[in-house]
């Protein structure tokens, strides 16, 4: 999706991108900021998705909950969204959609493994929040 979050490694070169336009085989980004000119790179196994950690959810605005929290301890509150990772380390899941509610009562079969996922859940939500990648 245009906005999302991708990462491009290489044989001589790596890095994370924002997706700006995407055709059928190449997907497109622009270098900086600004920039009129559009780079593509092919839709391949050198572009990948970037594994969604604790670290990106501190960076864009989540709060771990401790045990006198608010909310269930373990949990990740912000942006309108309460995650909960996955026992196995491999994703987060989304366990609310509002501050009211607290895990106990709302729990979804949704599990964010990517950070472009977590941008699509926002959108989805209606909040347009600018992620920070690294």
């Amino acid at each position: 999706m245009r906005g999302n979050w991708l990462y491009y490694r290489g044989q001589f070169n790596a890095f994370p991108f924002r997706v700006e336009q995407i055709t059928k085989k190449k997907v497109g980004y622009h270098a900086e900021p600004g920039e009129n000119r559009m780079h593509y790179l092919r839709l391949n196994e050198e572009v990948k998705p970037i594994p969604l950690d604790a670290r990106q959810l501190e960076k864009n605005g989540w709060k771990l909950n401790g045990e006198d929290a608010k909310f269930a301890p373990g949990t990740w509150t912000g942006n309108g969204l309460m995650l909960k990772q996955e026992p196995d380390g491999a994703g987060f899941r989304i366990v609310v959609t509002s501050d009211y509610d607290d895990e106990d009562t709302n729990s979804t079969p949704f599990v964010l493994h990517y950070l472009h996922e977590l941008q699509n859940a926002l959108r989805l939500r209606g909040i347009e929040k600018e992620i920070i990648a690294y």
